[in-house]
């Protein structure tokens, strides 16, 4: 079982740049600072349960997916997933309104 912190840093970082965010774009989205951000994906401090749920929040996942082993791979597959299906709402989203004014 790998060490919690590792988890949680390679997972955060892998996450946010999955989503092409920088540490001070999720920082902003987070409400906290891009400092906390780099220190915990650096594993110099380790986020409190309130910064667990907005970090998650703020990355369009589960708090748990945080604390996942899955391969890298496998994380960024998912994130890279999730992002195609919001493309694709948007797209069919813009195209409806496209329609309707038409």
């Amino acid at each position: 079982m790998a060490d919690v912190r590792v988890l949680v840093a390679n997972n955060l970082k892998h996450f946010r740049k999955a989503l092409n965010l920088s540490q001070f774009e999720l920082a902003e989205k987070m409400e906290c600072s891009p400092t906390l951000i780099g220190k915990i994906e650096t594993m110099k401090r380790f986020p409190s349960a309130d910064n667990l749920n907005r970090m998650a929040e703020a990355l369009k996942i589960a708090p748990a997916e945080l604390f996942s082993e899955a391969e890298t791979s496998e994380v960024v597959r998912v994130v890279a997933a999730q992002q195609k299906r919001k493309s694709q709402l948007k797209s069919h989203i813009n195209k409806a309104i496209d329609e309707f004014f038409m």
